[in-house]
Parts: C-alpha cells; sequence; structure tokens
C-alpha cells in the first residue's frame, strides 16, 4: 500500500458552478480530490485534482480543459450548447447557462430497497429517495431479516404519517427472494431496485425514468454507481477492477441495431449495469418471471441475480439502457480482507450464472459453450478490457481470487439451486 494517498470525493457541475458531496455532512480534509465532472447534470467524466474545496470548481475546469475537452464538447452539444472556445468558457467565472432540465414527473414509480440488518442506512437510504425530484412514486422497503421488529420500528419512527413508504417483510433470505417481494408489492409503471447502503442523487430518479424514452422497448434501465469515498487503497483497487459504473455516456443494448460488437454479447452482462442501480417496466420484469432466487447474495451462489435478468431481458428482444446521468454513490469495502471475499464471490458468482444458462436452455448452453475460449481469454489476458485498468499496484492474488471462484461456481450454483426449490417447497 506504500504510495497510495486518499482522495475526497465530490462532484463539480460546470453548468451551475456548484460542488457536491455524496454526504453533504462529511468533508474530508484530503488535499487530493476525485471529482466526478458534470454540466447540467450530464457527466462528462472523471478527473483528479489537488485543491482545497475553495478552489475546486476552478481546478476541475483547467483539468477537464486539458484531459476531458471532446468529452465536455460532446456534452455541451446535446444539450443544444456550443462547445466552449476557451477555458475561460467553462471556469468558475464563465456565465452559467441553462440547459434543459429533466422532467420531475411522468408514471407512478415504486423505488424498493432491499433490506438486511442494515437499520440505520436503510433509513438514510429511504430519506435520500423520499428528496428525489420526481413524483409520483413510493418506497417499498423490503426486511430481509428473520426478525423485522428493529426495522419495522425504525420505519415507523422515521416516517410516521409518510404515506409514500411501505414496509413488507420477506423471512425467506436471499436478495432475489427480497427483490421479488417488492415486486409483488410494487404499484407503480416503473419498479426501481437499489440496495440500503447507497446514497441517490435527487435527479436519480427522474433520469431512471426519463432513459425509458431513449430508445423503442425499453424494459430496463441501469444507471451509475461511483465511489462515495477512496479513504483506503482497497477501495481504489475496486475501481481499478472495475467498479460499478459502466462509463459516463448512454449506451443502449437489443439484439438488433444495438447489439455489442463483443463475441461475447449478451452473456458478458457485466457491462450492462450493476443491481443496485435498476429499473424496469413492472410489466417485463413480472413477464420474465422475476429474480432468479437460486442467484444473489444470501445464496450459496453468491450474486449473479442482476446479470441473468440482464442478459434475459435482452434475449426476450427488450431494449436496456444505461444512463450515467442516473446517479448514485456507495461505500466500498475499506479493508484488504473483506475485498479479497469479494473478488472470490465475484468469480462464484459469474460462472454460478452461466451455469444456470446452460442448464435452462440448450441452445443457450450451445451458445455458451461457443464462447468459453473467448471468455477464458478475456477474463485471463492482461490486454482485455477488464484487466486494463488495473494498476501495477492491484495485488494479482485479488485475480487469482476471483479466478478460483469462477473454478468453485458451477458447483455452488448447483447447490444453491437444490437449496433454493427446497425453500420454495416448505421443506427448510
Amino acid at each position: 500500500m506504500t504510495g497510495f494517498r486518499p482522495r475526497r470525493v465530490l462532484s463539480v457541475d460546470l453548468a451551475t458552478h456548484e460542488l457536491e458531496y455524496p454526504d453533504p455532512g462529511s468533508r474530508p480534509g484530503h488535499p487530493l480530490a476525485r471529482v466526478l465532472v458534470q454540466h447540467g447534470g450530464e457527466p462528462v467524466g472523471m478527473v483528479e485534482v489537488e485543491a482545497p474545496d475553495s478552489d475546486v470548481v476552478r481546478a476541475a475546469a483547467e483539468r477537464t480543459w486539458a484531459e476531458l475537452r471532446p468529452q465536455l464538447s460532446t456534452v455541451l452539444r446535446e444539450q443544444g450548447l456550443r462547445p466552449p472556445e476557451t477555458l475561460a468558457d467553462v471556469g468558475p467565472d464563465a456565465p452559467a447557462p441553462s440547459p434543459a432540465g429533466t422532467p420531475a414527473a411522468g408514471p407512478p414509480a415504486t423505488v424498493t430497497i432491499a433490506s438486511f440488518r442494515n437499520v440505520d442506512s436503510t433509513v438514510a437510504t429511504v430519506r435520500r429517495v423520499l428528496e428525489s425530484a420526481y413524483s409520483p412514486f413510493e418506497v417499498v422497503v423490503v426486511d430481509n431479516d428473520v426478525d423485522p421488529a428493529p426495522l419495522a420500528a425504525a420505519l415507523g419512527a422515521a416516517f410516521a404519517g409518510e404515506e409514500r413508504v411501505r414496509w413488507v417483510h420477506e423471512p425467506r433470505q436471499g436478495l432475489s427472494f427480497a427483490r421479488n417481494a417488492g415486486l409483488a408489492a410494487a404499484r407503480g409503471e416503473i419498479i426501481v431496485f437499489t440496495d440500503d447502503d447507497v446514497r441517490v442523487d435527487r435527479q436519480w430518479l427522474a433520469r431512471l425514468v426519463a432513459a425509458f424514452d431513449a430508445a423503442d422497448d425499453v424494459g430496463c434501465v441501469t444507471g451509475a454507481i461511483m465511489p462515495a469515498e477512496v479513504e483506503t487503497q482497497p477501495q481504489l483497487w475496486l475501481e481499478e477492477f472495475g467498479g460499478f459504473h459502466k462509463g459516463f455516456r448512454r449506451q443502449v443494448f437489443d439484439t438488433g441495431d444495438h447489439r455489442h460488437g463483443s463475441p461475447l454479447y449478451p452473456y458478458n452482462a457485466g457491462l450492462f449495469g450493476s443491481g443496485a442501480n435498476m429499473a424496469f417496466r413492472t410489466e417485463t420484469v413480472r413477464g420474465l418471471g422475476g429474480f432468479a432466487v437460486d442467484l444473489g447474495a444470501g445464496t450459496v451462489a453468491h450474486g449473479g441475480e442482476d446479470l441473468d435478468i440482464f442478459q434475459r431481458t435482452v434475449s426476450a428482444g427488450h431494449t436496456l439502457v444505461y444512463e450515467p446521468a442516473a446517479l448514485m454513490w456507495h461505500s466500498h469495502r475499506r479493508s484488504y480482507e473483506a475485498l479479497r471475499r469479494q473478488m472470490f464471490r465475484y468469480g462464484v458468482g459469474l460462472s454460478a450464472t452461466v451455469t444456470k444458462w446452460m442448464l435452462d436452455d440448450r441452445r443457450t448452453a450451445a451458445a455458451v459453450l461457443r464462447r468459453i475460449p473467448l471468455g477464458v481469454r478475456y477474463l485471463l489476458s492482461p490486454g482485455s478490457k477488464k484487466n486494463l485498468g488495473k494498476s501495477t499496484t492491484f495485488p494479482p492474488v485479488l485475480t487469482r481470487l476471483e479466478l478460483l471462484g469462477v473454478l468453485c461456481g458451477p458447483v455452488a450454483y448447483l447447490r444453491s439451486r437444490r437449496r433454493a426449490r427446497a425453500v420454495l417447497s416448505g421443506r427448510r
């Protein structure tokens, strides 16, 4: 960990010249800052600067001009604005333009938050969601603990009289069980799934819903998940591993005109987004049968329920849109040991999901088998997109742990599948 310097994390909007921290009540004093640059709420990219808050807007503008000028010009053109001609056009002394905003009203939405023994953070997440600049919407909190009393009491105390907040208890433990319980309770035309430990932007919900009009037959929209802090080197390593965001430009995926060029497509479902920030047309995800209860956190398979539902959405003929302006922040695991466990579980979840696909459908199995050599190359090659972001400090053991997880995934899935069937049949 020699040479690591912690960064404070914040966003700067060059249209309004404002800066914002993921947690407004916490402003770390580190001189180095990792800055998400936006313009009118549209992400431009990430820069690092060394400046106090009083000068961070100017420093971020200068770095953006030096490193991200083409990206900034593209964003301004899409907003109907003239691209900047000089640094003075984007710095804190420039006049603030008024780009078009995101509609604050639309079809009714349901935000579901799966919670497991994380009472204080769940209450904080609900409070942030309720501040969303969108209407109408409701919040369904799904308590996945066997003992529902602590969270029920906390929600009742924090949101008494708040008709938009509902509580559901799902004692069968597993993230997919919890998400399916939220799906069953949802009243909205759009259903949004998130976790109990995120901090959402005020425009997050509005941006998710608006993106359903970005293309034809959009069945799913995913958003960006940015690191809320980079206080330890393991948090930085997770970002080098790929993090949870999929870039700063909107992407559209389907099996037709927007088919991705990768030969692994659509089985490289990690490129679609992440499960903590995803929305569906409610009728679409219900039509797909909801989430696979033999995948996901809380199962022997550890994860993959989001990869599975993304792939099934696209393969069923629907369009999936990744909308980076639908922004939230997440505090990554701080310790190296926690990151080691996370890497192993990622590997398990990945190959467990592929195993499910192969067992569920013969044609899918044949398609996956043809792609296995390419998949192995993607996992192992230092020049693959997956590995290019790893710095020289990235511990090789983390890569090996992920690969070990990949080897364990098929057996883990078979165990998880048997256990899920037993739970569904009421045998345990």
